[in-house]
C-alpha cells in the first residue's frame, strides 16, 4: 500500500547551548519535508589481489542535511525560524498601533555578529493506515540554519526554503506509544503573505521598483564537513559558520532608461561606463492578505539592509510577444547601520532564548 505524507510534521525549537535537546517545540504546515539523515556508504578503494572486482564498502559518517519549504505564517511561528537564522531579537510594541501589535527586530547579535544558535528540530513520517506503529519519528540534535530564501511572486503566496545541517539524530519509532508534545496548533492561512496585497514593495535607494518577481535570501556559510570531523568520532565535532550574507535576485520592469543608465554610467543622464558599484539601502515588506484579530492592518515582515550593491544579470533582451525586462542581483555590504535585520509585526509579546 501507499503511504501519504499528508499526516507528517515539521518542528523545531532552539536550544540554549550546544547538546541540549530543545525543551520546546513548534510546529509549521510545510509544502515539502528532506531534512533528513544522510548517511554515507562508500566503496572502498580497489586492492590488488584477486578478480577486478569492488571488495569492500564503508561508513564515512552521520550528518544531518536537507531543509524544508514552507507557505510561512506570520502569526507567531516563524518567529523561532528567524532567530535561528538570524540569531538576535529586539521586540517592542509597534509605535503606529495599538498596545497589542509587537515589532521584532531579528538581526545579528551585537560584538558577535557570527554567532548562530543551536536548534533541534523533529520530523514525523506517517506509517501505514490504521498501523500506528508503523509511524516513525525522527529528532535532530545540534543543528544550525544555514539559509532561509524567500520567494516573492507577483500573484501568489510567498514561499520560504529553509536549509539545516546538523550534528546528531535518533528515531522514536511507533508515535502513539511515545507521542511528541508540541507547543502550539499549526497556524491557519490568515497570516499568509500573499504578493499582491497593498502595502508590499520593494525598494532600492528608497526607489520603489516595478517588481515583477524577486528571490531575497540570508545565508549562514559553514566551513566545509570534511573539517569539521575529528579522527575517532563519527560525528561533526562542530558546525562553523564563515560567512554571513543576504543576496537578492530581481526582475524589474524596463519603464524609462535612468535606473540601466545609472547602474553603467553612475547617473541616469550618462553616456560612458563608470567604474564606481551602484549600490543603495534594500527594503523589501510582505503583507498577509487579512488583518490581524481585532486589528486594522495585516501582519507583515520587512527585510531590510542598509547598503546592498546592484549588479545587472544579462542584458535587456528584446523579445516577440514579451515585455521589456531587466534582472538584477546583489549583496548586502558593511555599513554604518546594521548589516541585515527581518522584522516580524505581530501579536506575539516577546520570542524568548531558552535557559
Amino acid at each position: 500500500m501507499t503511504v501519504t505524507a499528508a499526516k507528517g510534521i515539521i518542528g523545531f525549537g532552539l536550544q540554549s547551548g550546544m547538546g541540549v535537546l530543545a525543551t520546546k517545540f513548534y510546529r509549521h504546515r510545510a509544502m515539502m519535508v528532506d531534512l533528513d539523515t544522510i548517511d554515507e556508504t562508500r566503496e572502498g578503494a580497489p586492492e590488488v589481489g584477486g578478480i577486478p572486482i569492488p571488495t569492500f564498502p564503508y561508513k564515512a559518517g552521520p550528518v544531518v542535511g536537507g531543509g524544508f519549504t514552507i507557505q510561512p505564517r506570520l502569526e507567531s511561528t516563524l518567529g523561532w525560524l528567524l532567530y535561528g537564522l538570524l540569531g538576535d531579537v529586539d521586540s517592542s510594541i509597534d509605535e503606529y498601533a495599538t498596545a497589542d501589535v509587537y515589532d521584532h527586530v531579528f538581526g545579528l547579535k551585537a560584538g558577535e555578529e557570527e554567532y548562530v544558535p543551536w536548534m533541534s528540530f523533529r520530523k514525523s513520517i506517517p506509517g501505514k493506515a490504521g498501523d500506528p506503529t508503523s509511524e516513525l519519528g525522527q529528532q535532530f540534535k545540534d543543528c544550525k540554519i544555514i539559509g532561509g530564501t524567500l520567494v516573492l511572486p507577483n500573484d501568489a503566496p510567498l514561499t520560504m526554503r529553509v536549509d539545516v545541517l546538523g550534528r546528531e539524530f535518533s528515531l522514536v519509532h511507533g508515535q502513539d506509544e511515545y507521542p511528541w508534545e508540541w507547543e502550539n496548533e499549526f497556524e491557519h492561512w490568515e497570516s499568509i503573505p500573499v504578493g499582491c496585497m497593498t502595502g508590499g514593495f520593494l525598494k532600492i535607494n528608497e526607489q520603489e521598483l516595478p517588481v515583477v518577481a524577486a528571490q531575497v535570501g540570508f545565508q549562514n556559510v559553514p566551513l566545509d564537513i570534511r573539517q569539521e570531523r575529528i579522527y575517532g568520532s563519527p560525528f561533526l565535532e562542530d558546525i562553523t559558520i564563515v560567512q554571513r550574507r543576504l543576496t537578492y535576485d530581481i526582475t524589474v520592469k524596463y519603464n524609462d532608461p535612468d535606473l540601466y543608465a545609472t547602474i553603467l554610467t553612475g547617473t541616469p543622464t550618462g553616456t560612458e561606463w563608470s567604474g564606481q558599484p551602484h549600490t543603495g539601502s534594500f527594503e523589501v515588506v510582505a503583507v498577509s492578505g487579512q488583518n490581524m484579530p481585532l486589528e486594522a492592518i495585516p501582519y507583515q515582515l520587512t527585510i531590510s539592509a542598509g547598503e546592498v550593491m546592484m549588479n545587472q544579470v544579462g542584458g535587456i533582451a528584446l523579445a516577440a510577444n514579451q515585455g521589456v525586462m531587466m534582472r538584477f542581483s546583489g549583496v548586502a555590504l558593511e555599513g554604518t547601520a546594521a548589516y541585515a535585520t527581518f522584522t516580524l509585526k505581530n501579536k506575539v509579546e516577546e520570542y524568548e532564548f531558552p535557559v
